[in-house]
């Protein structure tokens, strides 16, 4: 195996992953990138790697991921870069709340020739930076949003599509924005064409429950269809209808799957609230101020609920 090949890089599959993955390429590219939904399952594929470097990006250190990380470091190097906070301090953790995982990866490589690519992600996840303003004042806010929207749009259009994030990484670690890649541009055009955000809109409308600034939505087994757009709909839905907060959970028997978004800037630390909840009633949880996800005991869903209700 040569010291390219060694690396490798486990990221998510939304837009900061997609952009992350290019970061990565840009530097390593020939180096095997996987796409993966939640740190609990990084850390299956984590254990079953054989690289000599794995890097992880937008992957918070909950408990499952970080026991499995400590466990490799032992004979292997592992660097976690992520934007999500966490109350426990690694030394191969790398994290900046202030950035997406993808500009803090472009910096911790030393990168360049990509500004308006990591900008996208920056944008996305925080709404500024000061590469976003930069940018910005070359190509303009608005130009900016939309390159970034259609990186959003066209990724989930199949959303179990892997092939098509790694064909759009290693086109956008060219430094190319998402309107002049045809993978891109003709993904995000069938969305558009199929008016999918406005169907997602009014299936997340029609599915919450208001809980005083919380707007949730609970189900079992399967979720009704949001058209790919998932808690993204659900948030606007939530901030379109003046709550504070969106609550997505979805019901498994014993254990719950949550993930919770902020619809405006300020408010609860969704990241602190989950760790705080989880480390009080069980299982794990973990992420930044405006976003977090947990798994949680069944039985003590309606208490977070009730409690992120009080906070708001």
């Amino acid at each position: 195996m040569s010291s390219e090949r060694s690396r490798e890089l486990i990221t998510r599959g939304n837009l900061d992953g997609i952009v992350s993955a290019a970061v990565f390429l840009r530097r390593f590219p020939s180096s095997q990138v996987r796409f993966v939904t939640s740190p609990a399952a990084a850390a299956a594929l984590l254990t079953s790697s054989d690289a000599d470097h794995t890097y992880l990006a937008d992957l918070s250190p909950a408990p499952s991921l970080a026991e499995a990380i400590e466990h490799a470091v032992r004979c292997r190097r592992i660097t976690l870069i992520d934007h999500h906070s966490y109350p426990k301090e690694h030394d191969w953790a790398i994290i900046d709340t202030s950035t997406s995982a993808a500009g803090l990866m472009y910096r911790y490589l030393g990168l360049d020739g990509m500004d308006a690519v990591v900008a996208m992600a920056d944008l996305y996840e925080h709404g500024g930076s000061p590469l976003v303003s930069s940018v910005a004042d070359v190509m303009g806010h608005e130009a900016l949003r939309r390159e970034s929207e259609m990186l959003d749009f066209a990724w989930r259009l199949n959303v179990k599509d892997d092939a098509f994030r790694l064909a759009a990484a290693r086109r956008l670690s060219l430094g190319l924005l998402p309107s002049s890649i045809p993978c891109i541009a003709e993904r995000h055009a069938k969305m558009v064409g199929r008016d999918g955000w406005r169907k997602a809109l009014d299936s997340a409308r029609r599915s919450l429950r208001r809980f005083g600034s919380a707007a949730v939505m609970e189900y079992s087994g399967r979720r009704p269809s949001f058209h790919g757009f998932g808690s993204r709909a659900l948030t606007e839905a939530a901030r379109q209808e003046g709550c504070r907060y969106a609550v997505l959970i979805n019901h498994g028997g014993s254990e719950s799957v949550v993930s919770l978004r902020s619809t405006a800037p300020g408010g609860v630390d969704l990241g602190r609230f989950v760790e705080s909840f989880t480390a009080e009633h069980g299982m794990e949880g973990g992420g930044h101020p405006a976003s977090a996800g947990a798994r949680i005991p069944s039985s003590s869903a309606d208490l977070l609920i009730e409690r992120l209700a009080v906070l708001a």
